[in-house]
């Protein structure tokens, strides 16, 4: 059977610079990769987690796969994601980014249409991470793990992406707020977080 949409979750990381979960992190009394899961849910048909650890995610009821090629990184999260995807549209999403926007994911998912990839480039940084791929970029990804060719940049080079801006999505009608592609990697982020949370955030 085949799904039209699939939201894949990078769960697979150390956390070594937060020395803890970042997944599991709570942000005003819900963690963080309940906040991820709450959103893909409202834009996609099926989600699916990318871990090594399936018991920390039990709870959640949400398929798990983990990564082919360990200690590879977040490319071989996405290879073990859009390989176990039923989707020829696939949102991928880290799991410490706890202000994802689904009007966002939804536009990139769009775009797929036309491109392998369709990738925020706001403020002038691009945020694979928070990402839309098409499954025939699997075979692009895989050959970048086989020559230990690891940086989603260079992946990217590899595929035919649409990159999205602001000026893009203020043309298309869509308010997108500046956290939506928030990541936290260390305790002052998670702090900064927490702070955006409650004091809310601009938009793009």
């Amino acid at each position: 059977m085949s799904l039209s949409r699939t939201g894949i979750i990078l769960a697979g990381g150390q956390s070594s610079r937060m020395g803890q979960n970042k997944a599991l992190m709570m942000i005003d009394g819900v963690r963080v990769i309940d906040r991820i899961t709450n959103e893909l849910e409202k834009i996609t048909d099926e989600l699916l987690i990318v871990t090594n650890t399936f018991q920390t995610y039990e709870y959640l009821n949400i398929p798990m796969v983990e990564d082919e090629e360990k200690g590879k990184g977040p490319l071989a999260g996405i290879q073990a994601g859009l390989k176990a995807s039923r989707s020829e549209e696939n949102l991928i999403v880290a799991c410490d980014m706890p202000f994802i926007s689904s009007s966002l994911g939804d536009f990139l998912l769009e775009e797929l249409e036309d491109y392998q990839a369709a990738i925020p480039k706001l403020e002038g940084r691009m945020h694979p991470l928070f990402g839309a791929y098409r499954k025939d970029a699997l075979q692009a990804v895989s050959q970048s793990l086989e020559r230990n060719e690891l940086r989603i940049m260079s992946l990217l080079q590899k595929l035919k992406v649409r990159y999205i801006s602001e000026d893009i999505l203020r043309r298309e009608g869509i308010h997108v707020e500046d956290t939506a592609v928030f990541n936290m990697n260390d305790q002052i982020e998670y702090e900064k977080a927490k702070k955006l949370d409650r004091d809310g955030a601009s938009f793009l």
